[in-house]
């Protein structure tokens, strides 16, 4: 599904609402999203569908914002109220590369870090960096409390 595909950016947490209405024959985009103020398109040009019928496509959307992969709540068959559930796809990292450089000469020698990140847009490289250094300081905070508990 192209819809997945589609970046946003908002800094509001929970559910809104968007839909898309176009009129084929032609090309349905992102651009074709009537989304609310709050919600922010990175790509505009992103492909969505090709109506080749004058046809009317109208969609309902909901928005929401979350981490990770989420599967669809799929009913067998049974969309009698006109909604058909996708897959969320709530990773806007594409890649990430790390490097460590020594520099220095004799006994005065350091290690820099490197840090390579791509992102869809709808994060910032250094908003995604600053998101995963929280997120596993959070991780490692229980063991810094627990020292005289054993981890198994």
């Amino acid at each position: 599904m192209n819809l997945k595909e589609i970046g946003l950016r908002s800094n509001l947490y929970g559910t809104c609402g968007a839909f898309i209405c176009a009129r084929g024959p032609g090309y349905v985009t992102a651009q074709d999203i009537i989304s609310p103020p709050s919600v922010e398109i990175v790509d505009n040009t992103q492909h969505i569908a090709r109506l080749t019928e004058p046809i009317d496509l109208c969609i309902g959307l909901q928005i929401e914002r979350n981490r990770g992969y989420r599967y669809s709540i799929k009913r067998p068959n049974n969309f009698q109220d006109g909604s058909y559930p996708i897959d969320a796809v709530f990773m806007p990292v594409r890649n990430a590369n790390h490097s460590i450089h020594s520099y220095g000469n004799g006994n005065e020698r350091q290690e820099i870090l490197f840090l390579e990140i791509w992102t869809n847009g709808s994060l910032t490289p250094k908003e995604a960096l600053h998101e995963a250094s929280r997120n596993l300081i959070d991780l490692f905070i229980p063991f810094l409390h627990g020292e005289e508990e054993t981890y198994i």
